[in-house]
Protein backbone atom coordinates (compact mmCIF):
# COMPACT_ATOMS: atom_id res chain seq x y z
CA UNK A 1 0.00 0.00 0.00
CA UNK A 2 1.06 3.40 -0.87
CA UNK A 3 1.91 6.02 2.35
CA UNK A 4 -0.05 8.79 0.25
CA UNK A 5 -3.57 7.85 -0.83
CA UNK A 6 -4.83 11.39 -1.42
CA UNK A 7 -3.55 14.69 -2.30
CA UNK A 8 -4.55 15.75 1.23
CA UNK A 9 -2.36 13.35 3.20
CA UNK A 10 0.47 14.40 1.18
CA UNK A 11 0.20 17.88 2.18
CA UNK A 12 -0.87 17.22 5.71
CA UNK A 13 2.52 15.38 5.76
CA UNK A 14 4.57 18.24 4.01
CA UNK A 15 3.14 21.04 6.87
CA UNK A 16 3.39 18.03 9.51
CA UNK A 17 7.48 17.53 8.53
CA UNK A 18 7.69 21.65 8.17
CA UNK A 19 6.48 22.28 11.73
CA UNK A 20 8.13 19.21 13.26
CA UNK A 21 11.31 20.17 11.31
CA UNK A 22 10.97 16.19 10.24
CA UNK A 23 13.30 16.04 7.03
CA UNK A 24 13.12 11.66 7.17
CA UNK A 25 9.33 12.47 6.85
CA UNK A 26 10.01 15.78 4.40
CA UNK A 27 11.74 13.14 2.52
CA UNK A 28 8.92 10.84 2.51
CA UNK A 29 6.39 13.41 0.58
CA UNK A 30 8.41 14.71 -2.47
CA UNK A 31 8.20 12.64 -5.60
CA UNK A 32 11.65 11.35 -7.80
CA UNK A 33 10.15 12.01 -11.25
CA UNK A 34 9.53 14.34 -12.82
CA UNK A 35 12.18 16.33 -11.41
CA UNK A 36 10.71 18.05 -8.34
CA UNK A 37 11.25 22.10 -8.02
CA UNK A 38 10.87 24.60 -4.84
CA UNK A 39 10.63 28.41 -4.39
CA UNK A 40 10.88 29.63 -1.08
CA UNK A 41 9.84 33.05 0.20
CA UNK A 42 12.31 35.50 -2.01
CA UNK A 43 14.15 32.43 -2.86
CA UNK A 44 15.47 31.30 -6.04
CA UNK A 45 14.47 28.11 -8.14
CA UNK A 46 15.32 24.90 -6.86
CA UNK A 47 15.41 22.26 -9.50
CA UNK A 48 15.53 17.99 -8.45
CA UNK A 49 14.87 16.13 -5.37
CA UNK A 50 18.58 16.34 -3.85
CA UNK A 51 18.34 20.22 -4.38
CA UNK A 52 14.96 20.68 -2.96
CA UNK A 53 15.74 18.61 0.14
CA UNK A 54 19.19 20.40 0.75
CA UNK A 55 17.22 23.47 0.75
CA UNK A 56 14.51 22.31 3.74
CA UNK A 57 17.80 20.43 6.08
CA UNK A 58 18.99 24.25 5.85
CA UNK A 59 15.62 25.56 6.58
CA UNK A 60 15.55 22.98 9.19
CA UNK A 61 18.88 22.94 10.92
CA UNK A 62 19.25 24.82 14.19
CA UNK A 63 15.85 26.20 13.61
CA UNK A 64 13.54 26.76 16.32
CA UNK A 65 9.96 24.58 15.73
CA UNK A 66 7.70 26.80 14.02
CA UNK A 67 3.75 27.15 15.02
CA UNK A 68 2.34 26.71 11.67
CA UNK A 69 -1.32 26.28 10.38
CA UNK A 70 -2.60 26.34 6.77
CA UNK A 71 -5.99 26.94 5.17
CA UNK A 72 -6.66 25.48 1.52
CA UNK A 73 -8.14 28.51 -0.84
CA UNK A 74 -8.77 26.25 -4.07
CA UNK A 75 -7.85 23.25 -5.41
CA UNK A 76 -7.46 21.70 -8.72
CA UNK A 77 -7.51 18.48 -9.73
CA UNK A 78 -7.62 16.16 -12.61
CA UNK A 79 -6.71 12.31 -13.10
CA UNK A 80 -3.27 12.30 -11.54
CA UNK A 81 -2.50 15.66 -10.70
CA UNK A 82 -3.71 17.98 -8.18
CA UNK A 83 -3.07 21.74 -7.90
CA UNK A 84 -3.99 23.47 -4.53
CA UNK A 85 -3.05 26.89 -3.49
CA UNK A 86 -3.08 27.48 0.19
CA UNK A 87 -2.73 29.95 2.43
CA UNK A 88 -0.12 29.29 5.75
CA UNK A 89 0.31 31.61 8.68
CA UNK A 90 4.06 30.91 10.11
CA UNK A 91 5.88 32.28 12.96
CA UNK A 92 8.03 30.96 16.21
CA UNK A 93 6.87 29.06 18.47
CA UNK A 94 5.76 30.97 21.74
CA UNK A 95 5.81 34.52 19.48
CA UNK A 96 3.02 36.66 20.81
CA UNK A 97 4.09 38.23 17.17
CA UNK A 98 1.14 38.20 14.23
CA UNK A 99 1.97 35.42 12.32
CA UNK A 100 3.68 35.74 8.62
CA UNK A 101 0.96 35.15 5.98
CA UNK A 102 2.46 33.38 2.79
CA UNK A 103 1.04 32.19 -0.16
CA UNK A 104 1.40 28.86 -1.51
CA UNK A 105 0.86 26.84 -4.78
CA UNK A 106 1.86 22.99 -4.14
CA UNK A 107 1.70 20.74 -6.99
CA UNK A 108 0.82 16.74 -6.28
CA UNK A 109 1.53 13.63 -8.82
CA UNK A 110 0.23 10.02 -8.30
CA UNK A 111 3.18 7.96 -8.65
CA UNK A 112 3.61 4.48 -8.62
CA UNK A 113 4.28 4.88 -4.64
CA UNK A 114 1.33 6.84 -4.08
CA UNK A 115 0.80 11.07 -4.13
CA UNK A 116 3.96 12.80 -3.82
CA UNK A 117 5.21 16.25 -3.91
CA UNK A 118 5.93 17.85 -7.41
CA UNK A 119 6.34 21.64 -7.11
CA UNK A 120 6.15 24.26 -3.93
CA UNK A 121 6.00 28.03 -4.80
CA UNK A 122 5.84 30.15 -1.66
CA UNK A 123 5.68 34.23 -1.73
CA UNK A 124 7.08 36.17 0.20
CA UNK A 125 5.17 37.54 3.71
CA UNK A 126 1.87 39.63 2.48
CA UNK A 127 2.03 43.10 4.35
CA UNK A 128 -1.90 43.29 5.20
CA UNK A 129 -4.92 40.95 4.22
CA UNK A 130 -6.76 41.70 1.41
CA UNK A 131 -10.43 43.17 1.60
CA UNK A 132 -12.25 40.23 2.17
CA UNK A 133 -15.00 42.63 -0.52
CA UNK A 134 -14.67 45.94 -1.76
CA UNK A 135 -18.10 47.87 -1.63
CA UNK A 136 -18.64 50.77 -4.40
CA UNK A 137 -17.93 53.23 -1.39
CA UNK A 138 -14.69 51.22 -0.55
CA UNK A 139 -11.52 51.88 -2.97
CA UNK A 140 -9.80 49.08 -4.07
CA UNK A 141 -6.06 48.70 -2.48
CA UNK A 142 -3.17 50.34 -5.30
CA UNK A 143 -0.60 48.02 -6.08
CA UNK A 144 1.80 51.24 -6.09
Amino acid sequence: MSRFQTPDEVEAAFYAAFQALDIALMGEVWSEQPSPVCVHPGGDLLQGRSEVLQSWREVMTGAERPELHYRMIQRTATAGLAVHLVEELIRPSRSREEPNRILATNVYRQTAEGWRMTAHHASLPLMRRRPETATPETPKPRMH
